[in-house]
This record gives structure tokens, C-alpha cells and sequence, in this order.
């Protein structure tokens, strides 16, 4: 069964535009319900299954795996049943993870560790190594990360994301603290992509996927994130993002939360392995154009993390190094180390 959790309240400082409300019509509703006992007469759960309720963007990848999950049982094989929660942006996902409307939402790793290190004890499991990058307009003059001082500069996922950490920290090398003299504007990917078309904005960092699509419609990418690691001499194989999740719930059922990321690993292995299943899963992508269906699989496959929680421990430990030595307390949301505990061991399904 699907929910929907939006965040509430307005606009924050800095964001170019706010999410208008939806109003459903007596009609929208009737059909919204019907589609919901549709899925749900479609997907009995057998009552011993361990429900898993996933926060899912309705512009994330996760609902690609997600997908493949549902249409496969990979979820009921491996003794959970995952039900998607519709988020509307990354905001409302950790809203939800607080408040107990989620079991698991997708984030970086600084979110779950800054909420740990306040006795919020959230555990992290790698979802994808893929990274995005900092794009700009086709007739810009801006060749390198120096060159955004002084521009207007969207960044997608907020203040706290990985991948703004890391590039203001591979800027900061070069002598520029991007986070006062470039005019940062945060928003969702789609509005922050609109605004760079019409030219409101000089340059986005922002997701890999929205990365794919810009670069596709003829929108340079003068820097990825991975170049920005390799730089501060960190592995491309870092994982940014992953499933952030309580560690309380996952400790008291550990099989509900394994066969969650072993059914996730299935659903990738099927990605990577058979060309058919994206036909199914490239209505979900939004990429009617071939050469933008063919990026976004080639950049998904390379994405998918192969790395151990020990690995992804020693990786996330240099990483804070790197941030609190090049933009201090502020750069790592106030930690001076890694928690202990912060990586979720990664069940054998998925390695």
C-alpha cells in the first residue's frame, strides 16, 4: 500500500521556489482509492510477513528498485514486504524517518551520523556510489570550481548533502569557500534544473540522474563529485547516498531489515545482469530519449556499491577528516568523529 508524506510549512531561505498544495477533486480521491485496492488485492501479504515501509521520492531511483522488487517478490522471497511511502522531496524523508511514518529513507550518511551523535541512533546501509556533478549553462564561461565565485549556484539536497560537503571542500583547495562567495540557492533537483534552463541560475550541482539528463540536452559537467574526491584523495568508490534507518527497529528484528537490503541487492543484480528489465522499469525514468535512458543505466550499474560496512566505516572516517580540516565543525553538522555504530553490516545477498 502507498502513503504520501510532503513536508509542511514554507519555503526555506535560499530556495528558488515553494511546492504549491494539491487539492484532490471528490473524483481524484474515488480514483486514488481504487488504485490503492488495486495494488493491494494484487500484493497480499501473508501475515507473517516483516513489513518494511520505504520512503520513495517520486523523482528517486529507489522507486526503480523498488519496482523491480514488486514485480519480482524479491521482497516476499526474502521474508519482508517492502510498502512504499511517496515523499515529495528529501526534506519530507527525513521527516518521516523521524516522526515513525518510514522504517527506511534514502540520504547521505552526514545526516544519519549528525542525528546519532545527538542520541538519535539512525544506522546506514550504501545504496549507490553514483555521483552527480556541477553542470552549467552551454554558452557559460565557467570552466572550473574557482570560476563560481560570485555566481549563482543551485544545490540540490540542502546545506547538510554529502556531495555539496565535497565539493566545497575540493573548492577550498583551490582557495575558494564556495559557501560565501558563490550565491547558493538549495531546492529540489527538477526546480533547481528549470531554473538553470531559464537562466536564473549560473551553474547546479545536483544528482546524478538529474546530471545525466542536463548533460544530455547539451548542459557541460565541469566537475563530478567523484572528481572532487579523487582530489581530496578519497576512492571513487565512496558510497554518498544510501538507507538511513532507525537502529532500535533494525536491532529488533535484524532479518526484517537484512531481507530488505538483500531484496534491494537482488533488484540490482537483475538491473545489471538483464537489458530486458529496464524496458519495464523505463516508464519510471521519464527518459523518452534513447541516449538518456542508455546514461542513466550505464551510470545506475556503476553505482551499485560492492563494499563492506568496514570499508565504508574507514572511508567515512577519512571523508570527516577531510571536511573538518578544510571547512570545520560547520562542514560536518558539528561532529569531530564518526560515531561507532554508524554502518549497518551488509548482509551476504548483497556483496
Amino acid at each position: 500500500m502507498h502513503h504520501i508524506v510532503a513536508a509542511m510549512g514554507g519555503c526555506s531561505r535560499g530556495e528558488p521556489v515553494c511546492h504549491s498544495r494539491r487539492v484532490l477533486s471528490r473524483r481524484g480521491l474515488f480514483g486514488l482509492g481504487a488504485s490503492l485496492l488495486t495494488a493491494m488485492a494484487a500484493r497480499p501479504v501473508c501475515a507473517e510477513t516483516k513489513t518494511v515501509r520505504l520512503g520513495v521520492l517520486q523523482f528517486g531511483t529507489v522507486q526503480w528498485v523498488a519496482d523491480v522488487i514488486h514485480r519480482h517478490s524479491f521482497d516476499a522471497k526474502r521474508g519482508v514486504g517492502v510498502s512504499n511511502v511517496m515523499l515529495a522531496n528529501t526534506d519530507a524523508g527525513r521527516i518521516a524517518l523521524m516522526a515513525g511514518s518510514a522504517d527506511v529513507v534514502v540520504s547521505d550518511w552526514l545526516f544519519a551520523a549528525a542525528q546519532r551523535a545527538t542520541g538519535q541512533k539512525l544506522s546506514f546501509a550504501p545504496f549507490s556510489n553514483a555521483t552527480g556533478g556541477v553542470l552549467v549553462r552551454p554558452d557559460s564561461s565557467i570552466r572550473a570550481l574557482p570560476d563560481l565565485a560570485g555566481r549563482a549556484l543551485g544545490v540540490a539536497g540542502g546545506p547538510l548533502d554529502k556531495s555539496w560537503l565535497i565539493v566545497q571542500a575540493a573548492a577550498k583547495q583551490r582557495g575558494v569557500d564556495l559557501a560565501t562567495a558563490a550565491h547558493v540557492v538549495y531546492g529540489a533537483p527538477p526546480l533547481l534544473e528549470a531554473k538553470l534552463r531559464q537562466g536564473e541560475l549560473d551553474a547546479v550541482l545536483t544528482f546524478w540522474n538529474f546530471a545525466a539528463r542536463l548533460e544530455i540536452a547539451g548542459f557541460p559537467e565541469i566537475v563530478s563529485v567523484a572528481d572532487c574526491a579523487a582530489a581530496l584523495g578519497l576512492g571513487a568508490d565512496l558510497g554518498l547516498v544510501g538507507f538511513a534507518f532507525h537502529e532500535d527497529w533494525a536491532e529488533a528484528d535484524p532479518a526484517r531489515i537484512d531481507g530488505f537490503l538483500a531484496a534491494v541487492a537482488d533488484a540490482e543484480r537483475q538491473l545489471a545482469t538483464d537489458g530486458a528489465e529496464w524496458d519495464a522499469v523505463r516508464p519510471l525514468m521519464d527518459a523518452p530519449d534513447d541516449r538518456l535512458f542508455g546514461n542513466l543505466r550505464q551510470r545506475f550499474i556503476a553505482g551499485i556499491p560492492h563494499t563492506a560496512a568496514l570499508d565504508e566505516q574507514r572511508a567515512g572516517a577519512r571523508l570527516l577528516e577531510i571536511l573538518l580540516r578544510t571547512g570545520g565543525s560547520r562542514a560536518t553538522a558539528g561532529l569531530a568523529a564518526l560515531p561507532d555504530g554508524l554502518f549497518w553490516r551488509v548482509p551476504d545477498g548483497r556483496s
